[in-house]
């Protein structure tokens, strides 16, 4: 194995699995880079800042908005190695003059808050709980969803999402799913069948993707119409019509494309319900309840690692219940859909159910 010296911490990942554990929003997964120069050490060097530099440009694709991404200043290497925790490396490669590896990239959550902080760029750092999906297709005069044929279908199961706010869950066919919903249904995104299929499953959000291959005689390519349906809405979310640049026969290309824009349409339909806008801020008087002292703890370490928190102040605490002050930014849905993320659940008592109310917001923690 080449070794090479940076300012931070490298490590090598397991071939086999060089994503170990769930993702994290501050870390970018399986980078790929090749890289060449006048010798492997200096090849090596390159891909390092360049792994950096890539996933750097993904970490804020992932959490700012599009339109607030041209405020971001162009940095140079050593500034882009301050925002670095750390690197791991896999599946190195080398030669005299050439250096291929695999990167995972983790930023600093501090130096990224305060980087963007500093400049007034609201930016999400929740990740969401997998968002379901069901993938139609249709190609050749046929509809398929839970054929094998579907190559669509496959295309989802091994595209890397590792990278985005919201987890992808793709659902496989079985008998079950083959009696509950058919493939018209699915890519007429019938509202009905759709809202029976999530409740038999006992799902919390479903998306059905899907994609039309058409040929496009006049210009010898291929075209991909891409529609999104959320169950339980009426019409279409998103819909869009992606070519075949490079005019070929394989379909994978226009999959890729496919499934890149359905992930960053998900991504951000996500990132407008957690932004963080800097400069405000808000507090709620919480009364948190539990059944056993652990479960304190449980919910004081969640309530701790979730950045939308600014400050929790304990007032009372019990062997049953704590009251708490907690400051936090962004709007009350927000930090309900954060906590959700957490298994935490907050809701709001009224007045008239209990008057007088020091605490009007109770928080549990959902088992």
């Amino acid at each position: 194995m080449l070794c090479f010296s940076i300012p931070n911490s490298i490590s090598s990942a397991r071939e086999s699995d060089p994503q170990i554990g769930s993702p994290r929003i501050y870390t970018i997964y399986n980078l790929s880079i090749d890289e060449t120069g006048p010798n492997s050490n200096r090849a090596s060097q390159t891909a390092v800042k360049s792994a950096q530099r890539t996933a750097l440009e993904k970490l804020f694709r992932k959490i700012i908005r599009e339109e607030d991404q041209v405020n971001l200043p162009v940095l140079d290497d050593g500034q882009i190695t301050e925002l670095v925790s750390g690197l791991e490396v896999a599946n190195e490669k080398s030669s005299p003059v050439r250096y291929m590896a695999d990167f995972t990239v983790h930023f600093s959550r501090d130096k990224i808050y305060n980087f963007l902080s500093g400049r007034q760029i609201p930016f999400a750092e929740t990740l969401s709980n997998p968002a379901s999906i069901i993938t139609v297709v249709e190609k050749d005069g046929a509809v398929l969803l839970w054929e094998k044929g579907n190559d669509w279908h496959r295309s989802w199961v091994t595209y890397d999402t590792a990278n985005n706010l919201v987890p992808v869950r793709v659902i496989v066919s079985s008998l079950a799913n083959r009696l509950s919903i058919t493939a018209w249904q699915a890519q007429q995104g019938d509202k009905k069948a759709l809202q029976n299929f999530v409740k038999e499953h006992g799902l919390d959000k479903l998306y059905v993707m899907s994609a039309r291959i058409e040929d496009d005689i006049s210009e010898g390519k291929k075209i991909l119409e891409l529609t999104i349906f959320k169950a339980g809405e009426d019409k279409y979310q998103f819909r869009t019509i992606i070519d075949d640049k490079n005019n070929g026969e394989d379909t994978e290309n226009l999959y890729n494309e496919a499934i890149r824009q359905a992930t960053y349409w998900l991504d951000n339909q996500w990132k407008e319900k957690v932004m963080i806008h800097f400069g405000t801020s808000s507090r709620l008087k919480v009364k948190i309840k539990y059944d056993r002292g652990e479960d304190w703890f449980e919910i004081k370490k969640k309530l701790e690692s979730i950045s939308l928190i600014r400050k929790i102040t304990t007032h009372s605490l019990t062997t049953s219940a704590a009251n708490v002050e907690i400051e936090h930014s962004g709007d009350v849905e927000q930090i309900i859909l954060t906590l959700e993320q957490e298994d935490l659940i907050l809701t709001e008592l009224s007045d008239n159910m209990v008057p007088h109310l020091n605490y009007p917001w109770v928080l549990t923690l959902k088992k």
